[in-house]
Parts: structure tokens; sequence; C-alpha cells
């Protein structure tokens, strides 16, 4: 198993325990066991899985490609990246032998917003083909709107898909966002701003990358991430991205381990909220990491 499988099986299967790594990063661990005495029942956090953190490469719970193949035993998720004729041929074949292995998710057109090399397509052109490719797998599948940018155009033009495609099966809206790592109020402004755009539908932020140096992103991640995983609907996102060669913030190293990104990427505890009664004892769980 290559490193970088041994931490996408932590992170997908984190109920099989410790597994040990060549380097690892956990420099110590304590427990603590304390009794907290609340007035009335109250809200607390503990650590859990990380079901919603991927990566756009090979994800950790779930696999989104910019193709419509895959090559992992995970779960699959197939994307129509546009209606060009060699993704249309296809298609069909991609993304039946995809449910059959398991898949329950398709995505749709990648950023069709975007006229400079991506999918470039008007709102009333994506719904022709969003009824003719993707709604034939209603029922099968969990169907993804088309995933807009965050430039000046992509909530109008999601927005007007939505309204074009009136009883059109739509169960989960796919965003991008990119801008400075120093931007955190926008990136949560837009992502609350795209939710309500998509109609209160489950938001996946399918690409996302806060520009800087590796100190300003991953202050930036950790900012973030905590956000994401306390917002039930936000179900999935993947950092940009897994390419070792990418010089914009890549989160794996060439010889496949973590990069020091990924690290915090990878290793960033999930918080999920709890109801805690008056009186609990509760057991506190935290790592010093370098």
């Amino acid at each position: 198993m290559s490193p970088l499988n041994i931490l996408l099986a932590i992170m997908a299967f984190p109920s099989l325990g410790s597994v040990t790594l060549a380097s690892p990063i956990i420099k110590a661990k304590v427990n603590i066991t304390t009794e907290i005495d609340f007035r009335s029942p109250s809200i607390a956090t503990a650590s859990a899985p990380f079901p919603k953190r991927g990566l756009a490469f090979n994800n950790a719970a779930y696999i989104q490609h910019w193709t419509g193949t895959d090559s992992q035993g995970l779960e699959f998720i197939p994307m129509l990246w546009s209606d060009r004729a060699d993704h249309i041929a296809v298609w069909f074949s991609n993304a039946n032998n995809a449910i059959v292995r398991g898949s329950g998710h398709i995505l749709s057109f990648n950023e069709p917003d975007n006229c400079t090399g991506q999918a470039c397509m008007s709102p009333q052109h994506a719904v022709d083909t969003y009824r003719k490719y993707i709604i034939p797998f209603s029922g099968r599948a969990a169907l993804g709107a088309p995933a807009v940018t965050n430039g000046p155009g992509g909530l109008d033009w999601l927005r007007e898909f939505l309204r074009l495609c009136g009883g059109c099966q739509i169960d989960f809206v796919p965003i991008h966002w990119y801008d400075s790592a120093s931007n955190v109020a926008y990136f949560t402004r837009y992502i609350e701003e795209a939710h309500n755009a998509a109609g209160r539908r489950q938001i996946w932020l399918t690409e996302f990358n806060g520009t800087g140096n590796i100190v300003q992103q991953a202050a930036f991640m950790r900012k973030v991430m905590p956000w994401l995983d306390a917002q039930p609907y936000i179900k999935r996102y993947a950092w940009y991205w897994c390419d070792p060669y990418f010089r914009g913030g890549t989160i794996v190293q060439i010889d496949g381990y973590p990069s020091a990104l990924g690290n915090v990427y990878a290793y960033m505890p999930y918080w999920r909220r709890l109801w805690v009664a008056p009186r609990s004892r509760i057991r506190i769980e935290y790592f010093l990491v370098d």
C-alpha cells in the first residue's frame, strides 16, 4: 500500500484504528476525562470521521474526476464535463458502469459559466443537455446541477438554470471557489449565497483554493474547514488539488506522501455537534501535532 493509499484508508475507513505511517506527524497523545456541570442540555463537540472531506483527484470518501471512468475501488462519481462530442459519445456507457459498480451520484457540467477553457454553456443549452443526458439517471442516482464558479456571473447563471429546469430532479448543487487565502469572510458569504441561490439544496464544494504562500494557505484551511464541517447543508468539499506538480497549493508530494499542506488537510479534526446532558462526564482526546 503506497503512502497516499494509507492516507486514503485512514480517511475513508476511520474505524480501522491506528495505522503506522513511515513519517508520523503525531508527536504526543493525551486523554483527559473531566466532569462538566451544564446548567441545561448543551452542545459540545466530539471528534468524528471525515464524511465531507475529499481530494480533487482521488477522493477519500468518494472519487470525483473530470471524466467518465475510474480506476479505484471507492465510490466513483462520473461527470459529464460538457456537451462536447467526445464526452457525449461515452457518457451513457461510463455512467451506467459507474452506477452498476455502486456509484450513487452523477455530476453534470464543469463551470458552464466560464468560457475560458471550461464547459461554456448557456443556461438554456445546459438545461436541454441536462434533460437529455442527466435526467435519464433519475431514480438510479442523486443528480448534481452544473458546477458554477464564484466569478461575477456564476450564481446568476445557476439561478437561471434552476428557473429554466423547473421540475427537473436536482438533488445537490456543486460549486467552485477560488480567491485569496486571506478572504475568509468572502468564502463563507459566497457559500451562503450559493445555498440560497440553489434553493436551499445540498451544496458540494467540489473545488476550492485560497491563493497565497503555504503558511497563508494552511491558516486558511484551519479557519474554513471547521466552518464547512459545521454547516449541515454542505455535504462534501475538496481542496484543489492533488497534482504533486501543482504550484498553487498541492496536498500531495511526488513520492505520494501528504505535503505539509496535505497534513493540515488530512489530519485536522472533523467536529460534530452533540447534545450533552447536565452533569455529563465526557472524554476529551486531543493531539499535539507537528
